[in-house]
């Protein structure tokens, strides 16, 4: 079974047993990036309290707890959770961005090191169910911060819009709302919040006076403000002036020159030689470059859907990919902050990286940041972005215990972000599949069948045991199942048959306390006395799940 309630009830059981396992973990001797002071503090232990980082101390520290786990990171560099701040889940539920397909691209942006995404603009629908079953780590997922779109009527005869309000009417729903000067703003934004939404995503056809009134009513409600740099009739500079917070695609500033840029942007009306010039006569932003700098208007490049997308786009998409990296850069040197959006997901390019590692290389390679800077603009000012900058985006005391550690030191070279030894999100170690330095595979099909390795009690990707307990061994052991069994989009009721193998037969009860919640139909099983399992374990559990 791939989906449906017993789906949702398996991992519900499998999220509670997670949350009642209290942890303090030492990660020791580590190298710290210091995001917000662009450096590197080496040889720091991290002390991490259940879902928060307690304390940061130097490497020399040995006054622990007597039950906490320690983990020798010594010659690792740690970052904050990667955040992509332009990311599209549920544009279409039942078809492209199904609940299956969409889980399996979460559960791939997490494990490379995503920890958060601000999703801009789907079918809330399914947004807030993904985003519950995120917040609770029921799926292996980044937390989810998402937009209601606001346009024009005119904006809503886009073909996506019917598919993201499937049995609905686009532009009268409270996800997808069509606006005019006479709209009731208050209204909107109370029924956005109902929606679960954390901002407004001002999407195209309103002019600069309906977009400062949207921005109004929007603070005026907890709503952060978010928009196209081009929202078209209002040009870039009437986004800014009007309120919005964070303006996304840094190719469409060329709208500030271009008036006629909706036909070239969504009809691939061509440009004139004269045209083309103009767009890069940088002299002609600076009034725009200004403000968005004295009113910290936040800058979304998404430079990466527009070099992924240029050969197929032709013409427009050799100048919008152009245009990107020249405003970029633009903007990082008169001191805007730049934030690291995507828009486009790693599947379409045959790749499970995340596509915020391409986004980071390219504002090194194309927008003059300093590695440093890029990690920064994909860490903190991605939380600036979304209001969560309080409690993730950086490593501090009393944030968050959102980290990824790598393998090499990613402030001399943007590449190694993609080293990654280890994700923790909310405290927890998180499942990375399979290991090229172990002698087995997490599972294999086989004649209908998924045969798994054998789990212990261990942190994912560590070899440090979750507690010194058989009860803390085994609910580990069967996290660790259910993270390979999400692998494969199947759940705990999919299992047919368990081994489990104790260290001391005595444990048999306790083992069985910490095992049955995992299950609502319990497989068959067998269970003996087996001595020197790996790690001294208390237990290790083997199960075989049909496909």
């Amino acid at each position: 079974m791939k989906s449906g309630i017993n789906t949702l009830l398996a991992s519900i059981a499998l999220g509670l047993s997670s949350s009642v396992v209290a942890q303090t973990i030492a990660l020791q001797n580590v190298n710290l990036i210091d995001v917000e002071a662009l450096s590197v503090n080496e040889a720091q232990t991290i002390i991490i309290e259940d879902d928060k980082i307690k304390q940061i101390v130097p490497a020399s520290y040995r006054r622990f707890a007597d039950d906490a786990i320690k983990i020798d990171l010594a010659g690792k560099y740690v970052i904050p959770g990667l955040i992509d701040t332009h990311v599209h889940h549920a544009t279409s539920p039942d078809d492209s961005d199904n609940d299956e397909i969409t889980r399996t691209r979460l559960r791939q942006l997490l494990q490379g090191g995503v920890t958060s995404v601000r999703d801009m603009g789907g079918d809330t629908r399914a947004l807030s169910s993904l985003k519950r079953r995120a917040d609770n780590d029921i799926i292996q997922s980044p937390d989810i911060y998402y937009s209601v779109i606001i346009g024009g009527k005119a904006f809503f005869s886009d073909p996506r819009t019917v598919a993201s309000a499937k049995g609905e009417i686009p532009g009268t729903v409270d996800w997808m709302r069509a606006v005019d000067e006479n709209s009731d703003f208050d209204a909107i934004m109370l029924r956005s919040k109902g929606q679960g939404a954390t901002g407004i995503k001002i999407y195209a056809n309103v002019p600069g006076a309906v977009v400062a009134k949207l921005s109004k009513a929007a603070k005026k409600h907890g709503l952060k403000v978010w928009a196209h740099a081009f929202i078209g009739p209002a040009t870039p500079l009437e986004a800014v002036n009007g309120g919005v917070e964070t303006i996304s695609h840094a190719a469409d500033f060329a709208a500030q020159v271009i008036e006629n840029f909706y036909d070239m942007r969504r009809k691939n009306v061509a440009l004139t030689e004269q045209q083309k010039s103009d767009a890069k006569q940088l002299e002609a932003y600076q009034t725009l470059i200004k403000q968005m700098k004295k009113k910290g208007t936040i800058l979304d490049s998404t430079l990466t859907v527009f070099d992924k997308t240029k050969a197929s786009r032709g013409e427009k998409g050799l100048l919008l990919n152009e245009w990107g990296g020249l405003f970029t850069q633009l903007a990082h040197q008169a001191g805007v902050t730049i934030a690291a959006g995507t828009d486009v997901t790693s599947d379409r390019f045959n790749t499970v990286t995340p596509m915020v590692h391409h986004e980071m290389q390219l504002l090194v390679e194309r927008a003059g940041l300093t590695p440093l800077e890029a990690l920064q603009a994909a860490t903190i000012n991605g939380a600036k972005v979304i209001g969560i900058e309080k409690k993730t985006g950086s490593i501090k005391a009393g944030k968050t215990a959102n980290l990824v550690v790598l393998s090499r030191d990613p402030s001399n070279e943007i590449t190694n972000s993609q080293n990654i030894v280890h994700v923790i999100k909310n405290g927890q170690f998180i499942h990375l599949g399979d290991n090229e330095k172990l002698p087995f595979v997490m599972a294999r099909e086989a004649a209908g069948l998924l045969f798994l390795s054998g789990q212990l009690g261990n942190l994912p990707t560590t070899m440090a045991l979750a507690g010194n307990d058989i009860s803390t061994q085994m609910t580990q052991a069967m996290k660790n199942i259910g993270f390979v069994l999400q692998d494969h989009n199947l759940d705990f009721n999919d299992v047919v048959k368990c081994t489990l193998m104790l260290a001391d037969i005595q444990d048999w009860p306790l083992a069985n306390q910490a095992y049955t919640p995992f299950f609502t139909k319990l497989p068959a099983r067998s269970a003996f006395a087996a001595s020197g399992l790996a790690l001294g374990a208390k237990v290790e559990v083997e199960c075989i799940a049909a496909l």
